[in-house]
């Protein structure tokens, strides 16, 4: 008689909706969130990416909003990325700086760099008020293979960063941070640009950027980046 083990109940997806909360993205609206816990079956993270959740330490989580579809998962197409004239002159501005992937592990460093960014871009928002404990939980705690990629100027400042999750075949920036000096410079855009880059040398497929909402201006950067494509009604179209 062959022996069948059932599996573990924490090997199967359990997803959960969160309650409704005020959108962080569009004033009026609520958000809700369907969520699972990724720290038993990792392996479905790969599937979870490609039907639009994004990762936060343990968790994947998609927006499920009642009568708001706004937020459309965003990724670029790294094997055919080209950098246009305009990013082309965004990198000369950076041209003495350097990047490095690294171990997904806080430092000091790190923490003083994103509350500096979220002193001066974010006052008031959510990650605003995060200490050093839940700045190194949003760093190191990753189920799946995650990376940070550093970013420094000639005088080995860190000036950004790049929290990184390394799929398989595809790269998503989690979360990105970097000092608000040289933002009129362009410098997260010089940090994706760079991402792409080391993706196509790396062979990956896609760079996922998360959420682009169209009403939101500071969102439009991510449509420099193509070849790019949005999901829209659970199929990926070209942006």
């Amino acid at each position: 008689m062959i022996d069948i083990k059932p599996k573990n109940v924490l090997e199967q997806p359990i997803y959960m909706l969160t309650k409704a909360t005020s959108c962080p993205y569009l004033k009026g609206k609520v958000e809700k969130r369907i969520a699972t816990d990724i720290s038993y079956n990792n392996s479905i993270y790969e599937e979870l990416s490609i039907n639009g959740f994004r990762r936060v330490e343990n968790w994947m989580y998609k927006p499920v909003c009642d009568n708001c579809s706004a937020c459309k998962s965003y990724r670029v197409d790294i094997q055919n990325f080209k950098i246009t004239k305009s990013l082309k002159r965004v990198s000369k501005n950076f041209e003495n700086f350097s990047f490095k992937l690294v171990k997904n592990i806080s430092t000091k460093e790190h923490f003083e760099l994103f509350k500096k960014y979220q002193l001066e871009r974010h006052t008031g928002g959510t990650m605003s008020d995060m200490d050093e404990d839940e700045f190194m939980s949003m760093i190191e705690k990753s189920p799946i293979k995650t990376s940070l990629l550093e970013f420094r100027d000639k005088s080995k400042n860190l000036i950004g960063v790049i929290l990184l999750d390394v799929d398989k075949k595809n790269l998503s920036a989690v979360y990105s941070f970097f000092d608000p000096k040289f933002s009129k410079f362009g410098l997260g855009n010089y940090m994706i640009i760079k991402c792409l880059l080391y993706g196509k040398r790396k062979k990956y497929e896609y760079l996922y950027l998360g959420y682009y909402i169209e009403e939101l201006s500071s969102m439009s950067y991510k449509s420099r980046f193509k070849p790019g494509q949005i999901l829209n009604n659970n199929d990926w179209e070209n942006f």
